[in-house]
């Protein structure tokens, strides 16, 4: 293990020190990029298909999205002033910053009701995060930075990808009833919300529980639990709510098989 406890920054490199500057800024644009929308569009989170699925987490649980740009932008902060000091930093900042984009793209997108753009978008930010939750992950002795920014970067992006992972499946029912589909549907909801669950172990496994992936996964089930449950349909509650159960035991197992 290389990640230090120090506080002296790594060693700047010439060509990921543009990254980390470009990093920052598309961060912060991220903080604002909802009021601009909002301002432009409206509350369209509350109107129309993106708020008519069964398993659209309950309102209150968007709120996790200020949680989750604030965190980035104190990581990108962080990693600005220390670096990882590894050497694949450039590509794990190239993935950040096409997910920083695609956050302002989602917003923008969805706002005009361009609902399976919407999913594209947000299919190509999971691949990304993913990319980089395995990098910090995996590849973490590889880090020469303070352990603290490691921690801090690790549960960031996990965040991120665990409630982005688990909301995509929503955005694809959104976009189902956007083209037709009943929402009332409660089959065909299953499906996704077991694929859903399925997609979510997957990642668990792959990267090894990790806590900050598995808070974000745990806040959207729990939501799209109260929010089916808000919409009268038990089956779906309660399929949420055993999905959490499940990826909750993967994360355990996991994390036991790799303390012994």
């Amino acid at each position: 293990m290389r990640v230090t406890s120090g506080t002296a920054p790594t060693t700047n490199s010439p060509s990921v020190q543009p990254w980390r500057w470009i990093t920052v800024g598309l961060a912060v644009t991220q903080l604002i990029a909802p009021f601009v929308v909002t301002a432009l569009a409206g509350n369209f989170l509350q109107t129309g298909a993106t708020n008519q699925a069964l398993i659209t987490p309950a309102g209150y649980a968007f709120s996790v999205w200020g949680v989750i740009t604030l965190l980035s932008a104190v990581t990108a902060a962080g990693v600005l002033r220390f670096g990882l000091g590894s050497p694949w930093e450039s590509s794990l900042l190239i993935d950040a910053c096409l997910v920083f984009v695609g956050y302002s793209g989602w917003l923008a997108v969805a706002a005009q009701d361009w609902l399976w753009a919407s999913v594209v978008v947000a299919a190509v930010m999971v691949g990304a995060l993913t990319h980089i939750l395995l990098l910090l992950v995996r590849r973490r002795d590889d880090l020469t930075c303070p352990s603290w920014l490691a921690t801090l970067a690790t549960v960031s992006f996990g965040l991120y990808l665990g409630w982005l992972g688990a909301a995509i499946f929503a955005n694809v029912a959104a976009a189902l009833i956007g083209s037709g589909v009943s929402a009332t549907g409660v089959w065909w909801q299953l499906v996704l919300l077991i694929a859903a669950a399925a997609f979510a172990v997957l990642l668990t496994t792959m990267l090894r529980g990790t806590w900050g992936h598995l808070a974000g996964v745990l806040w959207a089930l729990a939501a799209i639990t109260i929010g089916a449950a808000q919409r009268d349909s038990t089956v779906v509650s309660v399929t949420a709510g055993a999905a959490a159960l499940v990826v909750l035991a993967a994360a355990l197992r996991v994390r036991r098989a790799r303390r012994r």
